[in-house]
C-alpha cells in the first residue's frame, strides 16, 4: 500500500501511527495531553517522543522472545502451528 505513496504521505501515516501509540500508552503519565496530541497532529510539534513498549507485552514475553526458545505458541512435529483455542478479553475505560 505504501509503495504507491510519496514520501510526504508516508511520513504523515507514520506520524499518525506514532501519535496513536503515544496516546494509548499503559501509564497515563506517559500519554500526551489532548492539546499536545493536537499540536503533534498539526505538525506544530516537530519532535515526537518514542512510545514505550505496548501494554500487552510484559517482561516475561520479551524474555521468551529474546531467547528464541519459545515461539509463544505450540508447534507440531513439522513446525506448523497447532493452536486451536479462543480467549475473551474485556475492555474497561481508563
Amino acid at each position: 500500500m505504501l509503495q504507491n505513496c510519496n514520501d510526504d504521505v508516508k511520513d504523515g501515516i507514520l506520524r499518525v501511527v506514532q501519535i496513536g501509540l503515544l496516546c494509548t500508552q499503559e501509564s497515563p503519565s506517559l500519554r500526551p495531553t489532548m492539546s499536545k496530541a493536537l499540536q503533534m497532529l498539526t505538525k506544530k510539534e516537530k519532535h515526537l517522543p518514542a512510545p514505550a513498549n505496548p501494554p500487552f507485552i510484559d517482561e516475561k514475553t520479551m524474555e521468551l522472545n529474546d531467547t528464541g526458545d519459545d515461539p509463544g505458541y505450540p508447534l507440531n512435529a513439522d513446525g506448523a502451528s497447532s493452536v486451536a483455542n479462543v480467549s475473551h478479553s474485556s475492555f474497561y475505560p481508563r
